[in-house]
């Protein structure tokens, strides 16, 4: 089957951790999910789980979210999605916004996206909140996308990370020492929980739309002034 065979290739690329990855009823989780948030889960995210799991994989390349039976230490798919720390950069996922089903050592978030009948993969980076479409469909980022290393994450910039922090810890990210929002560089990382990461990044990104916001207010007041 060739998508047992695309599983096979990701596991490859990506071997899971020992003791760190467990299985995933699929269908039970999509369907804990759709009753939680009205989203359906694609079906070849259902098969992932199945076959592949979830947990730590490729040397914490990239981290799967499970369920609350798998017991891991990085974060639970369904309080993930929940978290209210979204709600100000996201839709509801049945409302177009994202879904979110794993991430990247730098905490970059993996997820799809219902538009129409199509489930669009995305990675969402909260350090910068740029936004990358992945495919053309979710099958194709499971079927054909993650089968070889560095698909989501830079390689140099990895190596650069994994050499000042050692080893990532399961539920850890590397985190920039100064956010890029902030004009910080690519070059020196710290280790954070995955919700420390994320919010402090959120909570930067809303710090510069409420600087922006008032620095065309005030703009706007001069130039009403005439000046």
């Amino acid at each position: 089957m060739k998508r047992d065979a695309s599983f096979r290739s990701f596991l490859a690329a990506y071997p899971p951790a020992a003791g760190l990855t467990q299985p995933v009823d699929g269908v039970s989780l999509a369907e804990a999910i759709e009753d939680r948030f009205g989203v359906a889960v694609p079906a070849a995210l259902q098969l992932f789980w199945l076959r592949v799991g979830a947990g730590v994989f490729g040397d914490g390349e990239l981290y799967i979210y499970g369920d609350v039976a798998c017991g891991l230490p990085g974060p639970e798919v369904i309080s993930w999605n929940a978290a209210s720390w979204w709600r100000s950069v996201n839709a509801p996922a049945n409302g177009g916004g994202p879904f979110y089903f794993g991430q990247t050592a730098f905490g970059d978030q993996l997820g799809f996206r219902w538009q129409g009948a199509v489930a669009l993969p995305e990675l969402l980076m909260p350090d910068t909140m740029q936004v990358f479409v992945l495919g053309a469909d979710i099958d194709e980022l499971l079927g054909e996308l993650l089968v070889a290393r560095g698909a989501l994450c830079d390689s140099e910039r990895l190596a650069r990370a994994s050499q000042e922090c050692g080893p990532l810890p399961p539920g850890q990210n590397y985190a920039p020492k100064v956010s890029p929002l902030r004009d910080g560089k690519d070059d020196s990382f710290d280790v954070m929980p995955a919700e420390a990461h994320v919010t402090k990044a959120i909570s930067e990104w809303e710090a510069v739309q409420a600087r922006s916001r008032s620095a065309g207010a005030i703009g706007s007041r001069v130039r009403a002034k005439g000046v």
